[in-house]
């Protein structure tokens, strides 16, 4: 994975807090290290919950879109891993695994974790599991930034990219 991380995430910063918090306010007024419910109620407006397949998620309506997008192309030319695609959930107002300060993306909508065959890939080793390497390609074609480009890899993490989310707050989408 170390050798492969040149190759992705380019030209795709993810958006920090504070541009999450601009463009769709905060979440909710105070967090914890457990998932909490969203109380902005300007970001519970923006929010909708979708099935995919065989997992249902809830995230901002864009966010969505974008995502039926990539599995719809994920269908069509890898339909091995499509059928293997699961989720670890997607919206959850909390803090990032082992910060007491950094509020996760996941808590406004704009985030999902993602699994094969119903395996979590293992934060921070290094390495990934295939099918994540190719999923990977398919979300950064799309405006999403991956996970395993982080200090700690985290390879089943995949964020609407900034530039994304900022044109979907142009478009008046949120």
């Amino acid at each position: 994975m170390q050798l492969a991380k040149k190759r992705f995430n380019d030209g795709i910063l993810r958006p920090k807090p504070g541009v999450l918090r601009e463009i769709l306010g905060e979440p909710r007024t105070s967090y914890s290290t457990a998932c909490q419910p969203v109380t902005n109620p300007k970001l519970v407006r923006a929010l909708a919950t979708r099935n995919f397949g065989n997992f249902r998620l809830t995230m901002i309506r864009p966010a969505l879109d974008s995502l039926g997008q990539v599995l719809e192309r994920l269908k069509k030319e890898e339909p091995d891993i499509y059928a293997a695609i699961g989720t670890a959930g997607a919206l959850c107002a909390r803090y990032v695994r082992g910060s007491a300060k950094s509020v996760s993306s996941h808590a406004w909508g704009a985030a999902v974790d993602l699994t094969l065959k119903r395996d979590l890939d293992r934060m921070g080793d290094g390495s990934t599991q295939f099918g994540l390497v190719v999923l990977a390609e398919f979300f950064n074609d799309a405006g999403w930034y991956w996970g395993a480009g982080y200090s700690r890899e985290d390879s089943m993490h995949f964020e609407v990219g900034e530039a994304l989310l900022r044109k979907w707050a142009a478009e008046g989408k949120l």
